[in-house]
């Protein structure tokens, strides 16, 4: 039995989408961009506080990965039942295998979210919403504790939403010049330059 990602299941020669799927397209490389660069640079230079920069792309990075599944539902024939797709997983078809990368990814973009605006939403809690407090500094407790596993597997799976994106793109075999295995190469680094841009 070959168990090898078949990257046209589930597409044909007439495939088309609509301009949803062109600005989920860009949504999703720039939030992955945005946490690959922040990362990358928090570790490269040691950081351990939150800096200007990680807050802005962890928000950028979760905002954008929220939007772009708004446009992804949206350009569904029947929108209401995209749970579906969260339950039946195909995983020789790379629609399938991106779907379960982004029920990964959303959860570890607002962790980074959380890590970033941890302070801010401490003193927050203790101003307005004071039953809280205990709640959230017992789950900060937990993930600043897996930090250094959480922002590995972020750094890794925003690099599989850039790819992705790319993989996605290059099934449509009606445009040669899509058609192409550097094309997930490419979004890796579009992802990044729109990332930069949008932190």
């Amino acid at each position: 039995m070959n168990g090898a990602i078949n990257f046209t299941a589930t597409f044909s020669h007439g495939v088309e989408w609509g301009w949803p799927i062109a600005v989920y397209l860009l949504l999703a490389g720039m939030s992955g961009g945005a946490l690959i660069v922040a990362i990358l640079v928090k570790l490269y230079k040691k950081q351990t506080e939150s800096t200007p920069l990680f807050k802005a792309a962890s928000l950028l990075s979760f905002v954008a990965i929220l939007l772009g599944m708004v446009c992804l539902v949206a350009d569904l024939e029947r929108p209401l039942l995209f749970w579906k797709i969260l339950i039946n997983y195909n995983f020789t078809s790379v629609m399938s295998v991106g779907v379960a990368a982004l029920c990964v990814y959303i959860p570890l973009s607002f962790v980074a979210c959380l890590y970033a605006f941890e302070a801010d939403l401490s003193g927050f809690l203790s101003r307005r919403l004071t039953f809280l407090k205990g709640l959230f500094t017992l789950v900060m407790k937990i993930l600043n504790a897996l930090r250094p596993l959480l922002l590995a597997l972020t750094l890794v799976f925003a690099v599989a939403i850039c790819a992705y994106t790319g993989f996605l793109i290059s099934v449509l075999v009606r445009f040669p010049i899509l058609n192409t295995a550097v094309l997930p190469a490419l979004f890796v680094a579009s992802g990044l330059s729109a990332g930069i841009a949008g932190s």
